[in-house]
């Protein structure tokens, strides 16, 4: 399931003798597992400290422990030792991390969080901006809710809007319109 080449084993089972500490363990776990922006993450911990979904997993040197949630996202995983210069890093290949795109019989709903994912919040997060589905209507109207950024800039506000709203309608013909849940601008149907 996950795999930690012998050299891999050997570099990590280093770091652990560096350490000290007999009980220390290696905790893995995905950030935003399922989506394009997941991430494996490993840090240093005491299994007494996990809850009871951490199963553990011996290699040499030291043990590695693993949520039970996460097992899918890991299948297939390969934890190496590269060398980059004089330097080694350790790198891992996740190929499920990030889930699967949706396919085209895929919920509206489903597919559009996606696109948020892969799409639209990397871009909005070099202003520092984020934006979260929030209900697709009757009326094909997508609720979306803009977080981060400049709160206070309506300026702003409304052209994220408008770059959001442009993308998804390209992607998703479907679409009727992009509403922000936080816009009391109109009192007839405000969503907050």
């Amino acid at each position: 399931m996950f795999n930690i080449t012998d050299e891999a084993q050997i570099y990590v089972a280093d770091l652990f003798a560096q350490q000290g500490e007999e009980d220390l363990g290696l905790k893995v776990d995905i950030e935003k597992a399922g989506t394009p922006a997941a991430a494996v993450t490993f840090n240093f911990c005491y299994e007494k400290d996990l809850g009871k979904n951490y199963f553990k997993f011996e290699y040499k040197g030291f043990n590695a422990f693993i949520d039970e949630a996460n097992f899918d996202y890991l299948k297939d995983s390969e934890v190496a030792l590269k060398e980059e210069g004089s330097s080694k890093k350790l790198t891992i290949t996740a190929p499920n991390a990030k889930g699967e795109v949706p396919k085209d019989d895929a919920p509206l709903a489903e597919k559009i969080k996606y696109t948020i994912a892969a799409e639209v919040n990397p871009q909005l997060a070099s202003h520092g901006g984020f934006v979260d589905l929030v209900e697709i209507t009757d009326d094909m109207d997508v609720v979306l809710n803009f977080g981060g950024g400049c709160q206070g800039c309506s300026s702003v506000k409304v052209t994220l809007k408008n770059g959001v709203e442009a993308q998804l309608k390209s992607i998703y013909p479907e679409i009727k319109n992009i509403l922000d849940v936080t816009d009391h601008s109109q009192k007839e149907n405000a969503y907050m």
